[in-house]
C-alpha cells in the first residue's frame, strides 16, 4: 500500500513539476533581456510584456498533455502564443529567440505528427538567423541554438514521462476494474449452472409435496419432504463450498490482468493455457509470487515479449513466466 501510495503521488506532482520548469526558464529569458550585451531596459520591458502574454498558454499546454490529455482549443491557443513570440521578435532584443524554445515545445505537444515536428525543426532552425539578424554575433548564434535544442529537450522529457505515468495509472486502473467485472461474470455464472439448477429442482420437489399434501396422500408427502430435506442439506453444502472458493481469486482472471498490465507497459504478452483447463482458485502464496513477478518486470522497463504458461504434471500446476532470457517457475498446487 505504501509503493503504491507513492507511485499516486508521483503521478499527480510530475504535471506540477513540469509546469514549474516549464515557468522557470521563460524567467531568465525575461533577466537576459535586460541585462544581455546590447540590450537595454526598453528590450526588457518588451520581453517581460510579451512573456506574460505567452506563457499562460504556453503553461496550459504542458499541464494538460502531462496529464495524458489534449487542451481544449489548443489550435487557438498555438496561434496566438505564436503570433506573439514572432510579432515581439524585433522589439525584445537579441536574446528573444531564446523564447522559440516554448514555442518549439508547444509545437510538439499540441500539432499532430508530421506537423509537428516540422514546425519544431522550423523554430530551432530560425533562431541563429533571427538573434544574428537583431545584432549577436555568428559565433554567439550557435550557442543559441544549442541552448533552444536543449532547453526543449528538458522540457520534453518532464512532459513526454509524467503523461506516460498517468496513461499506466489510467491502464491500471481500467485493469481493475476489468478483472472486477470479469470476476463477477464468473459469479454469476457459476450460480446460475451450478446451485440455480438445484434450487429449481428444491423448488420443484417443495411443489410436489404441497400437492401431495392436499390430495390426502400424507406418506408420499413425506417421502417428498426427506427428499427434499436432503437435497437442501446438499445444496447448502455445496453453496458453502463456492463461497468459500469465491473468497480466493481465480486463476485464469489474475493471469489475464497479469497479461493485460504487462501489455499496457509495453511488454507484449502472451498467455498459453492448457487445454485441460485450470483451477479455479489461486492460493495466496501462488498469487502474491506472480504479482511479485509482475512487479519486477514492470520495473525492469520492456523486455519485449513475455510468454506466461500454464502446465500441468503429475496433478501439479505450474506457472512458467518468460520474459527475455530469463524464466520463473511458479508452484499453483492441485
Amino acid at each position: 500500500m505504501t509503493d503504491l501510495w507513492r507511485s499516486d503521488r508521483v503521478v499527480r506532482l510530475a504535471p506540477i513539476a513540469a509546469v514549474a520548469c516549464s515557468a522557470l526558464l521563460p524567467l531568465v529569458q525575461v533577466g537576459l533581456a535586460f541585462s544581455y550585451v546590447g540590450n537595454d531596459v526598453g528590450t526588457g520591458l518588451w520581453s517581460l510584456a510579451a512573456t506574460a502574454l505567452y506563457l499562460p498558454p504556453h503553461l496550459r499546454h504542458i499541464w494538460y498533455v502531462a496529464r495524458a490529455r489534449r487542451p481544449p482549443l489548443a489550435g487557438w491557443s498555438l496561434a496566438g502564443m505564436t503570433a506573439v513570440i514572432v510579432g515581439a521578435t524585433p522589439l525584445a532584443g537579441n536574446s528573444w529567440p531564446r523564447a522559440y524554445t516554448a514555442l518549439g515545445v508547444s509545437f510538439l505537444l499540441v500539432l499532430p505528427a508530421p506537423w509537428s515536428y516540422l514546425g519544431y525543426v522550423a523554430v530551432v532552425a530560425a533562431a541563429a538567423p533571427v538573434a544574428h539578424a537583431l545584432g549577436l554575433s555568428w559565433a554567439a548564434a550557435p550557442w543559441l541554438t544549442f541552448s533552444v535544442l536543449a532547453g526543449s529537450a528538458a522540457l520534453l522529457l518532464l512532459v513526454w514521462p509524467a503523461a506516460a505515468l498517468t496513461r499506466l495509472r489510467t491502464a491500471r486502473e481500467v485493469l481493475a476494474q476489468r478483472a472486477v467485472m470479469q470476476e463477477r461474470r464468473r459469479i454469476d455464472d457459476d450460480l446460475r449452472h451450478g446451485l440455480g439448477s438445484a434450487l429449481e429442482s428444491i423448488a420443484a420437489r417443495g411443489d410436489r409435496a404441497a400437492s401431495k399434501v392436499a390430495n390426502g396422500d400424507p406418506a408420499a408427502a413425506a417421502e417428498e419432504l426427506t427428499g427434499l430435506a436432503e437435497e437442501s442439506r446438499r445444496t447448502l453444502a455445496e453453496a458453502r463450498r463456492r463461497v468459500r472458493g469465491y473468497r480466493r481469486p481465480s486463476l485464469r482472471t489474475e493471469l489475464e490482468t497479469a497479461a493485460d498490465l504487462l501489455t499496457a507497459a509495453g511488454v507484449a504478452t502472451r498467455l498459453d493455457l492448457p487445454r485441460g483447463g485450470i483451477p479455479d482458485t489461486l492460493a495466496p502464496q501462488a498469487r502474491g509470487a506472480l504479482r511479485a513477478t509482475v512487479t519486477r518486470l514492470l520495473r525492469a522497463g520492456p523486455a519485449g515479449t513475455c510468454t506466461i504458461t500454464a502446465t500441468v504434471a503429475d496433478g501439479q500446476v505450474r506457472l512458467h513466466v518468460r520474459a527475455g532470457d530469463t524464466t520463473e517457475t511458479i508452484e499453483v498446487g492441485a
